[in-house]
């Protein structure tokens, strides 16, 4: 058993980048969790193996399980048992990370985007590619998003753009109780947008009680190059309204942009710096 001490210099198992030696001479086995999501066999195994061959379980912040405190002679036993539900180490290093998301549409009653679909969509696509910086997504259904995607790496927010037909407008102020932003008022017997407030949440379009809002456009804005860690940095918007059924097309080409013009060990915030944001727009879009 090694044991932690001052010079004690932290390693991987194997070529495992997301199970690795803790300060306490143990080894911690972070699981890749797309979009948070875990079936209750997949809870049940992770804690029977944590009883079995660790110690505790930590929920990190970017929605991966790690189940810490594992002695190294128990290291294979644990992980084929974690693999027999679907359970397999996590993303670290220089790759394309998990992807996080909230409950979406699916789920919430706020949410103007189903998210965690979309997730596990991207996720089977690049999770643990090889890209030149850690590459982190997140995903929000809502432009009041808990996952904070604008801080990510690419960051998606779900986006609904309200209209109302006015034939069924009742005036009867249910869509101004529930804007956040004081974008719908109603003047003489009818609600009115304010689209130059207006963050597209689609909250009034879900609280309209005679489906007189709908939505007349769908999707998500697309954030590029934000930081989360120190110091922290909102991405640029790329896109302000892209369909889901365009947003995997997108996330390819950004992809593809970043690794074909960053170098080693630059993170895409720092590469969209060096070229500017207007070229790399230009590379992906155009």
């Amino acid at each position: 058993m090694e044991q932690a001490g001052k010079g004690l210099k932290p390693r991987i198992y194997g070529n495992m980048p997301a199970v690795f030696l803790r300060k306490d001479g143990r080894f911690e086995i972070k699981l890749q969790v797309t979009g948070g999501m875990l079936t209750a066999e997949q809870v049940k195994r992770a804690g029977e193996v944590a009883a079995r061959y660790g110690s505790e379980v930590h929920l990190t912040v970017r929605q991966e399980l790690s189940i810490l405190g594992v002695a190294e002679d128990n290291l294979e036993r644990a992980l084929s048992e974690l693999k027999e539900v679907g359970l397999v180490p996590g993303s670290a290093g220089m790759v394309f990370r998990n992807v996080v998301s909230c409950l979406g549409s699916t789920y919430c009653f706020k949410a103007a985007a189903e998210t965690t679909d979309l997730a596990r969509e991207i996720g089977r696509r690049f999770s643990g590619e090889k890209t030149p910086g850690p590459l982190k997504v997140g995903i929000g259904g809502c432009p009041f998003p808990c996952t904070r995607p604008q801080f990510n790496e690419i960051g998606l927010m779900g986006r609904v753009r309200p209209e109302i037909v006015l034939d069924k407008c009742t005036g009867c102020g249910k869509c101004v109780e529930v804007c956040k932003v004081g974008a719908t008022r109603i003047v003489d017997g009818k609600a009115v947008i304010d689209y130059g407030k207006c963050v597209m949440c689609g909250r009034c379009v879900a609280a309209c009680p005679g489906a007189a809002k709908y939505s007349a456009e769908n999707g998500f804005i697309v954030f590029v190059g934000g930081r989360g860690s120190w110091p922290p940095h909102e991405g640029w918007v790329l896109c302000d309204m892209v369909p889901e059924g365009a947003v995997m097309p997108l996330l390819e080409k950004i992809v593809q942009v970043y690794r074909g013009g960053a170098k080693p060990g630059m993170r895409i915030r720092e590469f969209i710096s060096s070229i500017g944001f207007e070229e790399f727009k230009k590379r992906v879009l155009g």
